[in-house]
């Protein structure tokens, strides 16, 4: 997804969450393993599951909290070669989308 279409479509769907005092909640209480599951790993990366991208990466980290922690650059370059973003950043950016996408759903399909 284009740069500024990524950042427009990101803070149109945290509007709605952070609009929303329920939606809010969940947000608030979103995990590594909700944004990056297998199924979102697998049709936005070459990879299958979170450990199999933290494994491949070589950085020695034993989980993503430990991201922060390696050379950015060098993480920001596995990144770009194994996605289709640029960035770490704009990697976590197309999860939040994607799981806001789904959470929506989820939350219109208890309404009815």
């Amino acid at each position: 997804m284009e740069k500024n279409k990524l950042d427009k479509t990101f803070k149109h769907y945290l509007g709605i969450f952070t609009e929303d005092k329920e939606l809010g909640k969940i947000l608030n209480k979103v995990s590594f393993q909700e944004l990056f599951n297998p199924k979102f790993l697998q049709e936005n990366s070459k990879f299958t599951s979170m450990d199999d991208m933290i494994w491949r990466s070589g950085f020695g980290i034993m989980n993503l909290m430990e991201v922060e922690n390696v050379n950015q650059d060098k993480w920001n370059k596995y990144i770009a070669k194994n996605t289709e973003c640029e960035t770490w950043h704009d990697f976590g950016k197309v999860a939040m989308i994607d799981w806001m996408k789904n959470k929506l759903e989820e939350v219109k399909k208890s309404k009815n």
